[in-house]
């Protein structure tokens, strides 16, 4: 998905297939390579995250040890299964962003009728809110059950919580609202004193909604993940207490973590597909 989408013009019958599977082609290219640019990012926050919740350590601190590890032992920490895990998320988040997109474009008649204009754009965001959250749901199982206890690495891998689930699901349903259909949305509210500039203002709304939207789902991330981590606790007092105690901290990591997964990523996914868009055009 992007701040400002390509719309590609209507082709002949003799050119379609060849502008259409290049495009493809450039979607690919362009969700994998921005993917890979904040990946490490992510591998690096989510991991620190849920560390934290089984340990006494600072989450500053632990932010500080993995992201030593990416830059001092880059073989290590690029082979390893989390980072593929968090990469495979988002690559396909924004292929299947771009492809949807492509697709979409591509239908004869598409802005003929603002009705199917407005269908078209809900079947663009549905293939992605899919993706992503189905996918992110089991990344945060899988760092879970990887790092949420350190005495359970020869365990068998506990039952996932409904409620865990259902608390995981409603965070994500806030994140790709707000990235996806609420961020352009709210860019003509950002006053012209400001910029005046359309593309300024999506760009804005791009990078800063989604953060501000992690410290009213944060809590829900918590939870959901001492739900999975801390299974025998039983009381939701104690549940709360962790939650509270973390709530600014982790608040403040997650928005700097969606700043490069819905912010800088999908902005640099969007200037990439068009690039490859305008490049491999048939002429």
């Amino acid at each position: 998905m992007s701040p400002d989408r390509v719309d590609a013009e209507p082709l002949h019958t003799g050119a379609w297939n060849n502008d259409y599977s290049r495009q493809l082609a450039g979607d690919f290219i362009a969700g994998s390579l921005s993917a890979t640019l904040i990946a490490p990012i992510i591998t690096v926050i989510d991991r620190s995250v849920v560390e934290r919740l089984s340990s006494n350590r600072s989450l500053l601190s632990t932010l500080r040890t993995h992201a030593f590890c990416s830059i001092l032992k880059p073989k290590r920490f690029y082979l390893s299964r989390p980072f593929f895990i968090a990469w495979s998320l988002y690559a396909a988040t924004y292929v299947t962003a771009n492809a949807t997109d492509t697709s979409l474009s591509h239908l004869p008649k598409l802005s003929e009728k603002s009705t199917i204009t407005n269908i078209a754009a809900t079947f663009s965001f549905l293939p992605t809110y899919v993706i992503n959250v189905s996918l992110g749901i089991l990344k945060d199982i899988r760092f879970s059950q990887i790092y949420g206890d350190p005495n359970a690495a020869h365990k068998r891998p506990p039952s996932i919580p409904r409620t865990a689930y259902m608390a995981f699901l409603l965070r994500d349903s806030i994140t790709i609202s707000s990235s996806f259909t609420l961020a352009p949305q709210m860019a003509s509210y950002i006053p012209d004193w400001i910029t005046a500039d359309l593309h300024t203002k999506r760009t804005i709304t791009q990078l800063v909604l989604p953060a501000l939207v992690q410290f009213v789902n944060t809590p829900l991330h918590l939870m959901a993940l001492d739900l999975i981590a801390r299974p025998q606790v039983a009381t939701i007092a104690e549940r709360s207490a962790l939650i509270r105690s973390g709530w600014i901290q982790s608040s403040s990591v997650r928005a700097a973590r969606i700043l490069p997964a819905f912010g800088i990523g999908c902005v640099v996914n969007a200037e990439l597909r068009e690039f490859f868009h305008e490049r491999w055009m048939v002429r």
